[in-house]
C-alpha cells in the first residue's frame, strides 16, 4: 500500500477552463481577405453562402447501421461520380488502374489516342479480375483461362473458341462503366441515367477557375484502414471545431472557430470552408502574441520540410503579414518556386471543398491535400487516403509512393508527409475510438453546431435523398 496520502476526487486538479468566447468570433475571412497584399480568388469573396441546413440532429445509426450500410450500396454508391484516380498517375497507353469499391472493381485505362476508357474488372467466362493492381499492358489478358480483349475493350481472342458456340465476338465486349474528368481526377458512375460529371458538380466547377492543378503531381499516397464508418472518418476533415483540442499545435496558428463554411441550397453535392492563418484559437487563454503565433509556423511547421528560418517580426508586420514574408523567401531559396504574386489564401490559408459523397480536395499551396474515404465490409470499416499534391517546374515528376497502412499503424513518421504526419496522425488517435462510442450512445443522435458543422448536415441531407429513393 502507498505511504502518499490519497487526495479526495473533489480535489484533484482540473485543466483551467477556456473563458467565455463572445457571441461571434472577432476574425473572420470575408473581413481578412480583402485586406492582403494580393487579392483571393474572386469566388472566396463573391460565392460566400450564408445558408445552413435546418439544425437537427444526425441519427447514429447511420454510422452503425448494416441496414444503412446496405441502402448506402443499393442506393448511393451505385449512382453517385466516384474519384477514381489521378491523371498523372495513368500517362501512358496501356497504363491501367484498379478502382475498387462496395464490391464493384473498375478497370480505368488510358486509351492509344490518350483519351480514357472504364470497364468492369470482371472477365466474361468465368469472372475472374481481369487485373488485380495497377499495370501497364498493351492488352486486357485474363490470367485465369487467357480469354483476351483490346484496351478499347474488343474482344480479341479466346481458347479453343470452337467450344463457345454462343459466343458472338462482335457482341463480347468488355461492359463500359462512364468515366469522366475534372481537373485531372477521373470520376466513374455505375448509372447510366446519372448527369454528367459536370453537372453534377455545379458551381463548383465555375469556383474552381480560380485554381488549374495542371502543375501539380501525386509526390505520396496513404491509404489508412480504420476501426469507424467512412462517414465518421470524413467528418473530421470537414470542419476546425476540433482544431484546439486535437491539434493543440496548430490551435496557436488558426482561429479554429473563425473559420468560414459554405453551404448552398441549390448544390447538393459540394460544400466548402475557408481557415485562416495568423491569428491563434479563441480558446487559448491567455491569448497568444502575435509573436508566438509567428514561432508556431517556424518552429513547428516549416522545420519538417524546409528548415527552420529566422521568424521574427518586423516593425510594422502582425504575424499573418510576416509569415507571408518568410513564406515567399522559403518557397524561392529553398524550392526555387516564386510566389510572391501568390494571395495569402493560397500561401498560407485552407481552402477546402468537398465533393459528395467522399472526396475532399484542397486547392491551397499550404495544404495540397487530397482524401478519400471508402466503407469496408460493413459499417465499422473504412479506408482512408490522403495523397499530397505538390506543385514543380519543368517536366513533371514521376507519382511518389503508395503506403498502405493497417489500422493502428503510425502515419506520423511517413517522411513524405513532413509536418501533415503528426497531425494526421492526432486525427487517427481520434477515430479509431468513434464507432464504438457511437455505439455506446445512450441517445443515438448526433448534436452538431448550427454553422461550424453545418458541412456534416449538409451531406447527410443529399445522403437522405439518395437513400430514400
Amino acid at each position: 500500500m502507498s505511504d502518499a496520502a490519497e487526495v479526495p476526487a473533489a480535489e484533484l486538479p482540473h485543466p483551467a477552463l477556456p473563458p467565455e468566447q463572445p457571441a461571434a468570433p472577432q476574425v473572420r475571412p470575408w473581413d481578412v481577405l480583402p485586406k492582403d497584399v494580393v487579392p483571393p480568388p474572386a469566388t472566396l469573396i463573391e460565392d460566400r453562402s450564408e445558408w445552413v441546413p435546418e439544425v437537427k440532429p444526425i441519427d447514429l445509426t447511420r454510422y452503425t447501421s448494416p441496414e444503412f450500410h446496405k441502402l448506402e450500396v443499393e442506393r448511393m454508391w451505385s449512382r453517385t461520380w466516384q474519384f477514381a484516380v489521378w491523371d498523372g498517375d495513368i500517362p501512358n497507353p496501356g497504363d491501367i488502374y484498379v478502382y475498387r469499391n462496395v464490391g464493384r472493381s473498375v478497370l480505368v485505362v488510358r486509351q492509344r489516342d490518350g483519351s480514357v476508357k472504364a470497364f468492369v474488372n470482371s472477365c466474361l467466362h468465368r469472372g475472374r479480375e481481369l487485373c488485380s493492381e495497377k499495370t501497364h499492358q498493351s492488352q486486357l489478358r485474363c490470367p485465369y483461362h487467357a480469354f483476351t480483349w483490346g484496351l478499347e475493350g474488343d474482344l480479341k481472342w479466346i481458347p479453343s473458341q470452337w467450344d463457345y458456340p454462343q459466343i458472338e465476338k462482335d457482341k463480347f465486349s468488355l461492359p463500359e462503366v462512364r468515366v469522366e474528368q475534372w481537373n485531372g481526377f477521373w470520376f466513374v458512375n455505375f448509372d447510366p441515367a446519372a448527369p454528367s460529371l459536370d453537372e453534377y458538380l455545379g458551381d463548383m466547377v465555375d469556383h474552381w477557375k480560380a485554381w488549374d492543378w495542371s502543375d501539380r503531381y501525386r509526390s505520396v499516397t496513404v491509404a489508412r484502414k480504420l476501426n469507424c464508418n467512412w462517414k465518421a472518418a470524413l467528418d473530421a476533415f470537414i470542419e476546425t471545431l476540433h482544431v484546439y483540442a486535437s491539434h493543440p499545435e496548430a490551435a496557436y496558428l488558426t482561429p479554429d472557430s473563425a473559420t468560414q463554411y459554405d453551404t448552398w441550397p441549390d448544390q447538393p453535392h459540394f460544400s466548402r470552408f475557408h481557415s485562416i492563418v495568423g491569428w491563434a484559437s479563441a480558446n487559448l487563454d491567455p491569448e497568444p502574441s502575435q509573436q508566438e503565433v509567428l514561432d508556431s509556423y517556424t518552429s513547428v511547421y516549416l522545420p519538417e520540410m524546409f528548415g527552420t528560418p529566422e521568424g521574427d517580426l518586423q516593425e510594422g508586420e502582425g504575424a499573418r503579414e510576416a509569415l507571408r514574408r518568410i513564406a515567399v523567401d522559403v518557397y524561392r531559396d529553398r524550392m526555387g518556386v516564386d510566389v510572391s504574386q501568390m494571395p495569402n489564401s493560397e500561401l498560407l490559408d485552407g481552402t477546402e471543398y468537398m465533393i459528395f459523397p467522399n472526396f475532399i480536395i484542397w486547392p491551397s499551396t499550404a495544404n495540397p491535400l487530397v482524401y478519400r474515404f471508402r466503407p469496408g465490409n460493413g459499417p465499422d470499416e473504412c479506408l482512408w487516403e490522403t495523397s499530397l499534391y505538390l506543385q514543380y517546374q519543368g517536366e513533371r515528376p514521376a507519382p511518389g509512393p503508395v503506403y498502405e497502412l493497417e489500422v493502428g499503424e503510425p502515419m506520423r513518421d511517413i517522411p513524405e508527409l513532413g509536418y501533415v504526419g503528426p497531425i494526421l496522425q492526432q486525427d487517427c488517435d481520434n477515430l479509431e475510438f468513434m464507432q464504438d462510442g457511437m455505439k455506446a450512445s445512450v441517445t443515438g443522435e448526433a448534436n452538431v453546431a448550427r454553422y461550424q458543422e453545418s458541412r456534416l448536415r449538409h451531406y447527410h441531407e443529399t445522403l437522405g435523398k439518395y437513400v430514400a429513393d
